[in-house]
């Protein structure tokens, strides 16, 4: 059975994303709209700048709040992830990405392990965990099965083509990848901005929408509540932080 949403899928794999959660659908027409009026000269610094709309300090901080604490085995990383969120708004996305890595691939398993998902190796999981969730989807009749379709298939690309693809053969120029990143291959220039964080925090929101398959969660991005702003507040103080860093103007190199 094909998803109602191939068009989202198409334009958003061809640069190495796919159709996230939490997103209004008038902002992803914008997305891809940019994409198609751009075509190949549609760059990764492009989508950064798109993204950054999306995953923006109060965004980010209602997730934090109200949504990654409260999420099955997402929230036994809520700490990891919150350091991580803090790290890219201090500029350090190195470090931001570096921490996200192993989150998605643990919370990834353990989700997998509650479906009674038995492939083991990461790459393939990530698909057979996506197909379960298809399959839940048509048998239930949960949610809006047709773009749930098209969701779990964007994302099973994304972590088959690019994520979890030999670091090698990873054809985008940002270099989210886990081989590359975590095994060293790729070096301070390689890496580090916010696009790599972008696309980390995008899968780890991905695994918040399946855990809300068995979980009593929203489907739909948190409310920004009180406690929401003022950590938002925060993220927005360490954007200002990170322009002050001797390292800006004198770099180690």
């Amino acid at each position: 059975m094909q998803g109602s949403m191939e068009h989202y899928r198409e334009a958003l794999n061809s640069v190495g994303w796919f159709i996230p959660p939490y997103i209004t659908m008038g902002y992803l027409d914008c997305i891809c709209g940019a994409i198609k009026d751009k075509g190949s000269l549609f760059t990764q610094d492009d989508l950064e700048f798109l993204l950054s709309n999306v995953y923006s300090s109060v965004n980010l901080a209602a997730m934090v709040m109200e949504r990654y604490s409260i999420t099955p085995y997402i929230r036994d990383y809520e700490v990891i992830i919150s350091e991580a969120i803090q790290a890219h708004f201090l500029g350090l996305d190195h470090i931001a990405v570096i921490g996200l890595m192993p989150v998605i691939e643990g919370a990834g398993r353990k989700l997998a392990a509650d479906r009674g998902v038995t492939v083991k190796e990461v790459r393939p999981q990530f698909k057979a965990l996506a197909d379960d969730c298809k399959r839940d989807a048509i048998d239930n009749n949960i949610g809006e099965v047709s773009e749930i379709i098209s969701m779990m298939d964007s994302f099973s690309d994304f972590a088959n083509l690019n994520l979890y693809i030999g670091s090698k053969i990873y054809v985008h120029s940002d270099k989210t990848n886990r081989h590359g990143i975590l095994h060293g291959a790729y070096a301070d220039e390689d890496y580090g901005k916010p696009i790599n964080f972008y696309k980390a925090i995008a899968a780890i929101d991905f695994l918040c929408f399946i855990a809300a398959f068995k979980a009593s969660i929203s489907w739909m991005a948190p409310s920004v509540t009180d406690r929401a702003r003022a950590l938002g507040d925060f993220y927005d103080g360490c954007k200002i932080l990170s322009t002050r860093s001797p390292l800006r103007s004198m770099p180690l190199a």
